[in-house]
């Protein structure tokens, strides 16, 4: 079913980088309508309505970054593929929740590169994208605060040996290996707020 034409919706508050993008879209073979979200007070109905096969988004317009997020407050389907707008300089595993991530500046062939994978393989299983226990949550939320294992460890009532596992999982999980990583990973997905750092 690889040559059925796709729905697409895109949900983004600026003028020129929406009708750009749907633009753009349009011009894909690959691609049977493209309609704009302007208005995110109903969007919900909307997409009720429209009933997409993917919906393209820049996720900072909802105060999330995860894919799971913003399913949940779109009301979306589960077959239906989300792909995160990013146009800035925020490092793109971030997103990697998301079924594929494009950039303003991407060339129409990789736009179409990327949505081709992303519409037509969403139902896949994704391969090493695991998410965060709760419980690894809450220990990098203290690695980012700045405590060392030995007060992780007293924290949350755990051995220093616990600690270390979970960081090790924390780091194996997310691909992500030094402490300024986590931190704007924690920042980004709002598990912790700017102001609680200790620079």
């Amino acid at each position: 079913m690889r040559n059925i034409k796709k729905i697409l919706a895109v949900a983004e508050t600026s003028y020129i980088i929406r009708k750009g993008l749907v633009y753009a879209l349009s011009q894909l073979p690959m691609v049977a309508k493209v309609v704009e979200i302007k208005d995110f007070e109903d969007i919900n109905q909307q997409l009720n309505i429209i009933k997409p096969d993917g919906v393209i988004v820049n996720p900072m317009l909802f105060g999330h970054t995860s894919k799971h997020d913003v399913k949940q407050q779109l009301k979306l389907d589960k077959e239906t593929a989300v792909v995160a707008l990013v146009y800035n300089m925020i490092d793109e595993r971030f997103y990697r929740s998301y079924d594929a991530v494009i950039q303003i500046n991407d060339s129409e062939r990789k736009l179409e590169e990327t949505l081709s994978n992303a519409l037509n393989d969403n139902k896949e299983p994704e391969s090493g994208q695991e998410d965060l226990s709760d419980r690894e949550k809450e220990i990098l939320i203290s690695i980012v605060r700045g405590m060392s294992n030995k007060e992780i460890a007293e924290h949350h009532s755990i051995s220093i040996h616990t600690v270390i596992t979970h960081r090790r999982n924390i780091g194996r999980k997310l691909e992500i290996h030094s402490v300024s990583g986590l931190t704007i990973y924690a920042i980004v997905n709002k598990l912790v707020d700017i102001k609680e750092i200790k620079y």
